[in-house]
């Protein structure tokens, strides 16, 4: 005789189907709904290869000895950004597009024939115009070293900054004064330009009454180039950056691993682990065969997926905070459902045990 039959000869219809509706719902709310919620409420984080990290971060590697102050570190990847500002209004102005081509003629060549199978970068140009308040004077036509701070500070304020935190910034600006202006020097500095070191330079154009071609003046910003990226020969420069890139790609894996284990509410997706996976294959290869372009890569994948932003979506959400949400919704519908289930299969027990 089945279980189904032994209730109906204790229970009336009317009470049978209000038990079993009873006794499903229940069932599937403490034993479906909840690990429900909970599965989908828990952080999801993909394997990762923490020993391989650790590893990795603990093998001795050559160290970069040279320390250039005024040049950027390596970085995984850059934006270098040509700015036409012109202190005048738009009647006066170089056109956007004129100024594209010379960046495309002139620089633009040279720096993808000559650092594009190195460096990871972008080119963009752009033009601001209507930027009185910059200088100290309207009538200023000397800028002095102690002015220059000053004027650097209030420029920065117009340009833009690069929305991707592992990308390094790097501005080039051909600034052009207004006639009353017009010319404009800079205290004992033959060439009227400034490098501002790990920034970029500005390059001041006397417009109105310069004899000189454009095109020879925006040449100058290769060299600041070379200056700023600390570039004496490419042998030498790319042995350095090679174990540059090498040894903060594996330091950001390790600071990225250190952190996902002290904090488990940080979500690590299938795409964010592949990324971590072929950043470590990269680099072990990179610490057995040195090739830079292998080690560039390795470290950008790390910097991408240590800046993701992916990472901070749970953060805000730990779990003292969901049970604090939850429980109050939960408990006074979970409590009594959990004590009815009891007592029904209490009761079913006690049907079959009356009817062995």
């Amino acid at each position: 005789m089945n279980i189904l039959t032994l209730i109906k000869k204790e229970l009336p219809d009317e009470k049978l189907y209000l038990f079993i509706n009873r006794f499903i719902f229940t069932f599937l709310f403490l034993f479906v709904g909840l690990p429900l919620w909970y599965s989908t409420t828990t952080t999801y984080r993909a394997p990762l290869p923490y020993s391989r990290i650790t590893t990795l971060a603990s093998t001795s590697s050559e160290d970069v000895t040279v320390t250039n102050l005024t040049s950027f570190q390596a970085a995984s990847s850059y934006e270098i950004s040509f700015y036409l500002v012109n202190n005048n209004d738009e009647n006066y102005s170089l056109n956007k597009t004129e100024y594209e081509e010379i960046i495309a003629s002139t620089i633009a060549p040279y720096l993808i024939n000559t650092y594009s199978k190195y460096i990871d970068f972008d080119i963009s140009t752009e033009i601001i115009s209507n930027t009185r308040g910059i200088l100290p004077s309207e009538t200023i036509h000397s800028l002095e070293k102690r002015q220059i701070p000053f004027f650097i500070n209030k420029l920065e304020y117009l340009l833009h900054r690069s929305t991707k935190h592992y990308r390094e910034k790097i501005f080039f600006i051909l600034f052009i004064p207004d006639e009353k202006q017009t010319p404009l020097t800079i205290e004992n500095n033959p060439q009227n330009s400034i490098i501002v070191p790990k920034w970029g330079s500005v390059i001041f154009y006397n417009k109105y009454n310069s004899q000189e071609n454009l095109n020879v003046i925006m040449k100058q910003f290769l060299n600041h180039f070379n200056q700023l990226l600390g570039i004496e020969t490419i042998d030498q420069w790319i042995s350095l950056r090679t174990i540059e890139n090498y040894n903060n790609g594996r330091q950001t894996l390790l600071t990225l691993s250190q952190l996902l284990l002290s904090i488990p509410n940080i979500v690590i997706d299938d795409i964010m682990a592949k990324k971590i996976h072929n950043s470590v294959d990269l680099l072990e290869q990179c610490q057995e065969n040195k090739q830079h372009n292998i080690c560039q890569q390795g470290r950008l994948l790390a910097d991408q997926v240590f800046f993701d932003p992916s990472l901070l979506k749970l953060l805000y959400f730990p779990d003292d905070q969901k049970f604090a949400i939850y429980v109050p919704l939960y408990l006074p519908m979970g409590a009594p459902l959990a004590w009815t289930l009891f007592n029904d299969i209490k009761f079913l027990i006690d049907i079959i045990k009356r009817n062995r």
